[in-house]
């Protein structure tokens, strides 16, 4: 079991939340989107239609029927023109749909708020709104809220890596949905309380939201430090007053679930108009990005698209990245499309050096690391394959914030390596 220790680990980092202040500009669809059939987190989804047939926005396109996964739908109007194979930004090869638009963004005729009246409708509603964690997880949000004896609900606005603005966007431009979304999900789960977890770097929201919250007995507002990564699940639980969450446990397990502060909202506006997740918000920001901003974007437009959108010049940016500068992935070409779960683009000319040096062994990973592994100790097991060390010295607690490749002086690749080594005792089991 580990602990955290009691003043909490992590780095600070240089917020530099530029765009918080920047009203969501809507990107028309694009020419063509490129649908990814892995949007989330479990089983991908099998196409419902073929090349040349005929598409309406919010109508779905592809489904599961594994138990953790969710549908897709079309965020065009338009044809099918093909069903190809994709590198993704995750390293591995997936199936998409393309879709030719034909402009007119024609909505799906059955598209209608539906009737929910108990428990069992409402986790039916949220599963065919093909609703996902918005804040970069990407897990299917009905899986999570059917879970059993849950008596705390965390909303999560942390938003602790640097440049990202697109929670705190929906704070101030959908404020009462969030409201909403909350009192919805407690009506219909059962469960009797949640509270809204903010980083003491958004004072603002915290304003609008405990204004709303004021005379609901139900909802209440939790200001944490602005330490990252205390957005991860386990911190921020933990940094409010919750459960520790410890090997092997879930969330659930422990009586408590966590949303996403624009997942929540989310659910708010599919109750009241029947349209699927096809859109989503993200940030465009970076050292490059003169003017950064947020983005309401069809999903499968690809990265090149929007940052053309955005007055961008792509060929002035060395690395691109999908999500924070922290955990996000770099993009393999301009190509790549927007995903479900893709809440920024993060454009860099400059990133540091990785010229590794010898371990000095200052200690420093072990210090900042909030669940209180040894990435030093790790990364030498890992080199000599040593599965039963790894074991001993809990690489599966990794939640691959970052924070110990950040802090190393001799720039050792330690989160990258934890997650190697993750996957060589994964396979091992």
């Amino acid at each position: 079991m580990f602990n955290f220790s009691e003043r909490m680990r992590g780095v600070h980092l240089d917020h530099r939340k530029r765009s918080r202040m920047n009203q969501t500009v809507f990107m028309p669809s694009p020419a063509t989107v490129e649908i990814s059939l892995s949007q989330h987190i479990g089983a991908p989804c099998e196409p419902l239609v073929a090349v040349g047939d005929s598409v309406f926005v919010g109508q779905k396109i592809a489904d599961s029927s594994a138990f953790i996964s969710a549908p897709i739908h079309s965020s065009v109007s338009g044809r099918v023109s093909g069903i190809t194979e994709r590198l993704g930004a995750n390293g591995r090869m997936t199936r998409a749909i393309v879709i030719e638009s034909d402009g007119l963004d024609t909505p799906d005729p059955s598209i209608a708020p539906p009737k929910v009246n108990d428990q069992a409708s409402f986790l039916e509603a949220v599963r065919n709104s093909g609703l996902v964690g918005l804040g970069g997880a990407g897990f299917p949000t009905h899986v999570k809220l059917a879970a059993k004896n849950i008596n705390t609900l965390y909303i999560n606005l942390a938003e602790c890596e640097p440049y990202i603005t697109t929670d705190n966007r929906e704070v101030f431009e959908f404020a009462t949905d969030i409201i909403d979304g909350i009192r919805t999900v407690l009506k219909y789960t059962g469960i009797p309380k949640a509270v809204i977890v903010i980083e003491r770097n958004k004072p603002i929201a915290a304003q609008i939201l405990s204004e709303l919250c004021a005379d609901i007995e139900t909802v209440s507002i939790k200001v944490i430090g602005s330490r990252y990564p205390k957005g991860a699940e386990k911190v921020l639980v933990y940094e409010a007053g919750g459960p520790l969450i410890g090997r092997g446990k879930l969330p659930a397990d422990l009586g408590v679930i966590i949303l996403n502060v624009s997942t929540v909202s989310y659910i708010a506006k599919y109750l009241r108009t029947g349209m699927p997740l096809v859109r989503r918000r993200l940030t465009v920001d970076g050292d490059k990005i003169k003017n950064p901003g947020n983005f309401s974007v069809a999903v499968g437009t690809s990265a090149g698209a929007l940052l053309d959108f955005a007055g961008i010049d792509s060929s002035q940016i060395n690395m691109l990245l999908a999500g924070g500068v922290m955990m996000g992935s770099c993009l393999i070409d301009l190509d790549t499309p927007i995903l479900k779960n893709t809440n920024a683009l993060i454009c860099l000319e400059r990133y540091a050096s990785r010229n590794k040096t010898p371990c000095i062994k200052c200690g420093r990973c072990i210090r900042v690391c909030p669940i209180k592994l040894m990435p030093a100790a790790i990364e030498k097991a890992y080199d000599r394959g040593d599965v039963q060390e790894l074991k001993a010295l809990d690489v599966d607690l990794c939640i691959n914030c970052g924070c110990c490749s950040y802090s190393c002086p001799a720039k050792r690749d330690l989160s990258h390596k934890n997650q190697l080594a993750k996957e060589l005792l994964k396979n091992a089991k």
